[in-house]
């Protein structure tokens, strides 16, 4: 994975949270996991495991293919 793409993620988890008022505590709290793991992936210093994503997702109460519809439209508003 590229540089670029694996930036792509923290834009994109972020928005997901504030769009369902999550903070990034409640947001752990729900997944099981470290908060500042969260604060991690949103500023993409960690890019999540396949569990992780799914982990979000269910969190997030969203298909895991939307988080990476997401991705995808991130970067083709910004393509590499």
């Amino acid at each position: 994975m590229t540089r670029k793409k694996s930036l792509a993620f923290g834009p994109v988890l972020r928005s997901l949270r504030d769009e369902r008022n999550l903070t990034q505590d409640e947001l752990s709290e729900k997944m099981g996991i470290a908060s500042p793991y969260i604060s991690m992936l949103e500023s993409s210093r960690r890019f999540p495991s396949l569990d992780v994503i799914f982990k979000l997702a269910e969190a997030l109460e969203i298909p895991a293919s939307s988080i990476f519809s997401a991705i995808e439209e991130r970067l083709k508003q910004d393509p590499e």
